[in-house]
């Protein structure tokens, strides 16, 4: 009889920055691969080290030892050391799509530079997994991932699962909505099940003898996994020793100090027929629902808001303005590379979830900003390259022409501010006083102001401000050059198509033409021809629908509750209140828009000033969340909530802007949207998938809440409407099981980290100003509108851009339309200019059902479809998308 084979993996689960800052863990790290020289060097035994599935620690490892860069090298291509494929380990569901796909692209990349990367999905510590691993993997050229979430392992005699979610062994299928599947490895034993392994060997004995009978309860085959390894764990230097001492204590088995490429391939030889296949996202649907760990999405709020503008900037901003501008070269890309991977540093778990101490924060934040100047940067000189093409002159001489871009994947028409310059004294040529006042002079002068288009028609507009400052140019091949300038800010509303750009031109001695003032009387009442929304004096919210003549009733509440959790996890206080938002409303004041109405009112309640002192003393005796019994202060204070309602003509869709002073600790703030829907089922965008998840939580469920990942909407439907409620970084909400409420989390304020201490977060308590953006569209069911909805809530996250141009004659027209789909199921995620010369489109179907979709770049279909390594798929570019299908066309 052959042994049963036991392969024993090293390893150091490596959070960059967690329950100490970055450089505490940093320096450890940097004496982790020293030891791993110095092993690697003198014991010939020791086999290899997984890194960890990132190669990050590379960079961060070289920074401190640029000198070990031949060593570090060496041992990878001698395959001691273990890398990739990823950059970093993510956090699935609160990084974007695009940049899921970018960290296994940079990770697959870096590794390639060294050697080769571990053929595995690694997701061994992910708060729940995607439902799009299988495709994505194997679009990257990955067969087999490995994770330690979502699923239960039942063991082959235990008939007592829940379905699903179950797997009889640690090993199994998984498939994705659109069909695609991956060999999927459950940590069973978490990736710590093989860590310090006793030389000594009365405990040596012991040890095995659990640890053997723990893996073989759920292993598939007689290939075992033993992780030696766990977070932050120092090499296990007398491993060599450890391993032959259990050989010879049990000679039915082969120890085999071993990787993972090794391990695959032996398991893949053994499978059985009867492994069990899971499908979709694993998000531990069939435990108790406390350690879920979702509430991970409403830790620090303005981390997840601040990560959207960054994403949205890099993805829908940045890339779009190099594409239009025809840019992109070696010299872009290499910026573009590090602005992504300076961000991607930040979608670490304990990063991005803000589940760290607050040491970590400033870093985080740091790293944010350099991102986005660097995003900046490459978006300025690309709209400058950009602009320097647009054919101006059908414009008269003394036009200021500037051009108007939506690079959204929805049309636009909404209030978009331009400082328009219209004159400009060098320095050179006179003192900055006396160029300021002429300036400003020569701007206040200017009469009959007024904006046209193209054809020389008068566009609406307001003209809002006249003024003069300084600025300055930065030429590429001179020294800076100051100068004092005049400048209008005008307001234009522009009918934009996806993807497309728009010419306007500021003129003087023209008729102004500003739009009437909407607001003749002072009712709380916003309306257009699709919707009709009434506010009453103490902030109630009623709309009614005219398309489906439904009537949405108090549809818009806010709701404070207690939170005696910690960064991972809420928990409602003893007291167990819903405190809604309903003291008179004060300082109503509405106003008009171009293309709408806007309405403006503040909220005030009094709410507990804190918990109350029980918490102080559960949190330092690190009571478990589901023992806590701590109330609510009795001490009231006033929290004050201002809110702006807006509604833009011939639009299914109210926008919400809610913004306040937070002044008041342990708690949890959320716009709570209700309906009498009564659904089963609700849908939520996640990563390349619009979702469908239950409204009610499986037999073992627990936890009074149900929380859940969302990136930018949210819908619940009835039987001849539906509701999708759109948000900016909101990436927290929960459905009511009976299917009437969708519940979006905009502040949530605790004073510990969690987990396995005591870690006091005074910061997360997030005291000071906050904003949320939500919105709500109506819609009448069909799929045709709520597919526009949910592009509406994705691209409310983009801005418009805007670029001055000169008058003069060049090749591209003056308003176009770059990029067109065919059909609304089609989302799209990236739009990309390659240095190379190619173009990339990327998006996914948003549906259940094969789609036919044409999607075309300047007029052209694509040359081929691309895998996510770039790679020329067998598939044609016109062939029907499956459902769920990830896309990318390469033109």
């Amino acid at each position: 009889m052959s042994k049963k084979k036991v392969y024993i993996v090293s390893h150091s689960h490596w959070d960059r920055e967690w329950y100490m800052g970055f450089e505490h863990h940093h320096m450890r790290l940097v004496q982790l691969m020293d030891d791993l020289f110095d092993l690697f060097k003198n014991d010939p035994d020791f086999h290899s080290f997984h890194l960890d599935g990132q190669t990050v620690i590379l960079d961060d490892y070289l920074a401190v030892r640029p000198e070990k860069r031949a060593e570090l090298e060496h041992w990878i291509k001698a395959g001691k050391l273990k890398i990739g494929p990823f950059y970093i380990l993510q956090d699935d569901f609160l990084i974007s799509s695009e940049a899921n796909v970018r960290n296994t692209q940079y990770g697959i990349k870096e590794s390639k530079k060294y050697g080769q990367p571990v053929p595995l999905g690694y997701f061994p510590d992910t708060f729940g997994n995607m439902g799009q691993t299988a495709q994505m993997m194997q679009l990257s050229g990955l067969d087999t991932v490995a994770f330690g979430r979502g699923v239960t392992p039942t063991g082959f005699n235990n008939q007592t699962g829940q379905g699903e979610y179950d797997s009889t062994y640690s090993e199994m299928w998984w498939d994705g909505p659109d069909g695609s599947r991956v060999l999927g490895i459950l940590f069973a034993n978490w990736y710590s099940n093989g860590n310090e392994i006793p030389v000594e060997r009365q405990a040596a004995q012991k040890y095995w003898q659990q640890k053997l009978a723990d893996a073989e309860k759920f292993a598939a085959t007689d290939d075992l996994l033993m992780m030696n390894g766990v977070d932050h764990q120092p090499v296990q230097k007398d491993l060599s020793q450890a391993i032959k001492v259990a050989n010879e204590l049990f000679p039915d088995y082969e120890f085999i100090h071993s990787s993972f490429e090794e391990y695959i391939t032996a398991l893949k030889k053994d499978l059985p027929k009867d492994l069990s296949t899971i499908s979709g996202e694993l998000t531990s649907q069939a435990t108790s629902g406390w350690y879920t760990l979702a509430n991970t999405s409403s830790a620090r709020v303005y981390i997840k808001q601040k990560n959207t503008e960054v994403q949205r900037l890099l993805e829908n901003i940045t890339e779009p303005a190099i594409l239009i501008a025809d840019g992109n070269n070696e010299s872009n890309q290499d910026r573009l590379d590090f602005a992504w991977k300076t961000l991607l540093q930040n979608h670490p778990h304990d990063s991005i979830c803000g589940c760290s101490v607050d040491e970590v924060f400033p870093g985080v934040m740091h790293r944010f900003e350099t991102a986005s100047q660097v995003g900046q940067d490459l978006t300025q000189n690309a709209l400058a390259k950009f602009a320097a093409q647009i054919d101006t002159s059908k414009f008269s001489a003394k036009a200021h022409p500037f051009v108007v871009i939506n690079t959204s994947e929805s049309p636009k028409q909404e209030e978009v501010v331009i400082s328009v310059k219209v004159n400009q004294r060098l320095f050179k040529d006179s003192a900055p006083q006396a160029a300021y006042d002429e300036m400003l002079a020569y701007v206040n002068e200017l009469k009959d102001l007024a904006i046209i288009d193209e054809d020389k028609q008068i566009q609406p507009a307001k003209i809002l401000r006249r003024y003069a400052r300084f600025n300055y140019d930065l030429p590429d091949d001179k020294f800076r050059v100051p100068y004092m300038a005049a400048y209008v800010d005008v307001a234009v509303a522009p009918k934009l198509a996806a993807f497309s750009w728009k010419t306007l031109a500021l003129v003087s001695d023209c008729p102004q033409v500003v739009k009437e003032n909407l607001c003749q009387d002072t009712q709380a009442i916003l309306e257009n021809a699709r919707l009709k929304v009434s506010v009453t004096p103490n902030g109630k919210i009623d709309v009614l629908d005219k398309k489906t003549n439904k009537q949405y009733t108090d549809v818009l509440r806010f709701e404070d509750t207690g939170d005696i959790g910690n960064e991972y996890i809420y928990k409602r206080s003893s007291d167990n209140k819903r405190l809604f938002f309903k003291a008179p409303l004060k300082k109503m004041v509405k106003d008009s828009l171009l293309n709408g109405q806007v309405l403006r009112y503040s909220h005030e309640e009094l709410l507990p000033q804190s918990a109350d002192e029980r918490l102080v003393y559960e949190q330092q005796a690190v009571i478990d969340i589901t023992n806590r019994t701590a109330g609510r202060s009795q001490k009231l204070v006033p929290f004050k909530l201002d809110v702006e309602l807006k509604l833009l003509d011939d639009e299914n869709r109210l926008q919400i802007n809610v913004s306040g002073d937070n002044n008041i600790l342990d708690h949890r703030l959320r716009a709570v949207v209700t309906t009498d829907f009564g659904a089963t089922e609700h849908f939520a965008e996640s990563i390349y998938e619009v979702v469908k998840r239950p409204n009610k939580v499986a037999k073992t469920w627990e936890n009074p809440e149900n929380p859940q990942h969302q990136q930018s909407f949210v819908a619940l439907k009835g039987t001849d409407a539906s509701i999708v409620v759109g948000n900016f970084g909101l990436n927290e909400y929960e459905v009511d099981q009976n299917g009437n409420e969708i519940a979006v989390t905009l502040l949530r304020c605790v004073g510990e980290m969690g987990d396995w201490g005591y870690f006091p977060t005074p910061q997360a308590q997030c005291q000071g100003p906050f904003n949320a953006q939500l919105s709500l569209a109506f819609t009448d069911g069909s799929q045709v509108e709520e597919l526009m909805a949910y592009k509406q809530a994705r691209s409310a996250q983009v801005k418009l851009l805007s670029v001055q141009s000169q008058h003069h004659a060049a090749t591209l027209a003056p308003s176009a339309t770059y990029l067109s789909v065919d059909n609304p199921a089609f989302a799209i995620t990236a739009t990309q200019k390659l240095p190379s010369g190619e173009v990339l489109v990327r998006g996914y179907n948003m549906t259940a059902q094969a789609q036919d979709v044409v999607v075309k770049y300047q007029g052209q279909e694509a040359d081929s479809v691309v895998d996510l390594n770039n790679a020329k798929m067998v598939v044609a570019p016109n062939t029907t998308l499956r459902p769920a299908e990830i896309r990318t066309y390469q033109f």
